[in-house]
């Protein structure tokens, strides 16, 4: 009976396809992803903003490229902030994250900006607004 040879084939094959994308969908759950922006700078002082990783991987990070540029287009009141700099903290102790620093003070009252992170598996792009109150 040739039918009883090739069902344990099937039934073989499709609890390994099932496994095998059982897996996927794990992996990805786990991938990289931000928190929200915490500002501890207020105005007329250089930025310093941190954004924790909800998740990351030691192979996501060590793959980690960022870049940070201004919006395109111009919205009123708004200051599309052109020179920050995005540094890489890693943590043993809590979650790694983000510093977003400026060598220049800041001086108006909103900023925007683009982040940009790109790593083995993905990428991500999250536009930033801070309204950032005087001391």
């Amino acid at each position: 009976n040739i039918q009883h040879l090739v069902w344990p084939m099937n039934k073989k094959l499709l609890v390994f396809s099932l496994f095998l994308t059982l897996m996927t969908i794990h992996s990805s759950a786990y991938a990289l992803a931000l928190s929200k922006i915490s500002l501890n700078s207020s105005l007329n002082q250089p930025l310093d903003a941190t954004i924790e990783f909800a998740s990351a991987s030691t192979v996501e990070l060590d793959s980690l490229h960022t870049s940070v540029s201004s919006l395109t287009g111009q919205i009123s009141g708004v200051y599309h902030w052109p020179h920050l700099k995005v540094e890489l903290i890693r943590s043993e102790q809590g979650p790694s994250y983000l510093k977003i620093t400026s060598r220049d003070v800041v001086r108006e009252p909103i900023i925007q900006f683009l982040l940009e992170l790109d790593w083995v598996n993905g990428q991500i792009k999250r536009e930033y607004s801070l309204l950032i109150n005087p001391q």
